[in-house]
């Protein structure tokens, strides 16, 4: 497991750089950023005449310029940070003003702006203001920090977020100004800012483990998601070929989960971090109550999920979970999406969750809705979270409990996490209906437009409670 250092933002520079910075210099991000009109930007070095002292990181920086002057011009946006907004607390970068750029009178600033949302229009616009001296005698830099998360306008539920750098001046021009060693920052106050869920904002929860699925486009899941079911030893589980294949990073900070008819084969991915009589338990990772409890969240969407015969799940499973003794155990269904829908019902926009001891029967609980579903709205993305204990499991979607189970709650820590896609096709002899009831037929026989599937996972989050503090 990462064991997360405990500082504050108020902390200093130096103590947060050892929090895991992601870098985003000019030297490696400079395709993000487009100028927009009347201004212009441009990659400088010293030799296209970019003072010195501009460059802080690397050999070239970021050169803004007002076509125009005026008082107001936005003069870049970068639209490619998603990912660096949402796993990070803070942007920071170098600024560099030369002599004799800024009006002789009045005031100057450089606005930061973040801006985002889910749909076409933003749902939080804020800027961070850098006031900028006039009549310098020389020219001058200056480091700025902005610490956005703690902006209560601020929504990490965006699928979308851009940067803007805009200057504003009360008369004249201010061109050209210079940015360089650009980076977004995060420390556990933030991460736990970051969360949808109010009460874990105490100094009492911490983050345990996360996966924030950030790398290169198209590479692997980190190699603690390992192929699940393969103790069956022929690659398949129910009427699925598994292939980890199919799970990959979009390069924007989420995971892609897909499933897809090719070959002939009914391709599945199917990511595990534990399983008993396949992986050792220190290659494992696995969660419990503990004696204080502990919180588990995704974020995930399932928009382009709608394949019939299949179903994605986000869940944990114990090393022994049907022994029908909860200490010993248990399969935690958090959350389970069965695209379907006829003339009678659709399970378009409803989920399942429940707990099993036993393979099905008195023993299972789930929530007081019919057939243990609930509603949500499928099209957008939302968090899925269990808040668990050792008497009681709570459920939460997007941040509000909807359900609090106090039937057969596991003691057990072999829980491994596990996030799924399963295809059953519908029996013939059973008029066609597969394992959930559904006259499904064939997984192959959808339509073009419902594969592939996808299923998106921006982050899994572990919170462990610690021991509450005596008065000394």
């Amino acid at each position: 497991m990462k064991n997360i250092i405990a500082l504050l933002f108020i902390y200093s520079f130096s103590l947060l750089s050892l929090l895991g910075v992601a870098n985003e210099s000019f030297e490696s991000s400079t395709g993000g950023w487009a100028s927009t009109a009347p201004a212009s930007s441009l990659i400088a070095t010293v030799a296209d005449g970019a003072p010195a002292a501009a460059i802080t990181e690397g050999k070239s920086c970021l050169k803004l310029i007002s076509d125009t002057g005026g008082t107001w011009c936005q003069l870049a946006v970068n639209q490619e940070l998603l990912p660096s907004i949402k796993g990070s607390d803070a942007l920071s970068f170098d600024l560099y003003v030369p002599e004799g750029v800024l009006p002789t009178n009045g005031w100057a600033k450089l606005q930061v702006r973040l801006f985002g949302g889910q749909g076409d229009i933003a749902a939080f616009d804020m800027t961070h203001d850098v006031e900028l001296a006039l009549n310098e005698a020389e020219g001058r830099t200056c480091h700025v920090e902005w610490q956005y998360v703690a902006n209560e306008k601020f929504d990490t539920n965006c699928n979308w977020a851009h940067i803007g750098l805009v200057k504003i001046a009360s008369g004249g021009t201010m061109s050209p100004l210079y940015i360089d060693n650009v980076k977004f920052k995060q420390s556990e106050a933030g991460a736990t800012m970051n969360s949808t869920d109010g009460f874990l904002l105490g100094a009492e929860w911490g983050l345990l483990w996360n996966d924030e699925f950030n790398g290169a486009k198209d590479s692997a899941p980190a190699e603690h998601w390992r192929a699940g079911a393969i103790w069956k030893k022929d690659g398949t589980w129910r009427d699925a070929t598994l292939s980890r294949d199919e799970a990959y990073l979009d390069g924007k900070g989420n995971l892609v989960m897909r499933t897809r008819y090719e070959g002939g084969k009914r391709l599945a991915p199917y990511l595990a971090t534990s399983e008993k009589g396949t992986y050792p338990k220190d290659k494992s990772i696995t969660f419990g109550p503990g004696e204080n409890g502990i919180f588990i969240e995704w974020r995930a969407n399932v928009s382009q999920f709608k394949a019939y015969a299949a179903w994605f799940a986000l869940w944990l499973y114990s090393d022994t979970p049907y022994t029908g003794d909860p200490a010993k155990g248990s399969e935690i269904d958090v959350m389970e999406y069965v695209p379907f829908q006829n003339d009678a019902y659709s399970l378009m926009n409803i989920f399942n969750a429940a707990v099993h001891i036993a393979n099905g029967g008195p023993t299972s609980a789930s929530p007081p809705r019919p057939y243990g579903h609930t509603k949500f709205d499928a099209e957008q993305w939302h968090t899925w979270g269990l808040h668990w204990t050792k008497d009681r499991q709570v459920f939460y979607l997007d941040g509000k409990p909807y359900w609090v189970n106090t039937k057969n709650v596991s003691t057990d820590d072999t829980h491994g996490l596990r996030m799924t896609i399963e295809i059953a096709n519908g029996d013939p002899e059973k008029g066609n209906k597969n394992s959930w009831g559904h006259a499904v037929g064939k997984f192959e026989d959808n339509p073009e437009s419902r594969l592939p599937s996808y299923a998106y996972i921006d982050y899994v989050r572990v919170y462990k409670k610690h021991p509450a503090q005596r008065a000394k």
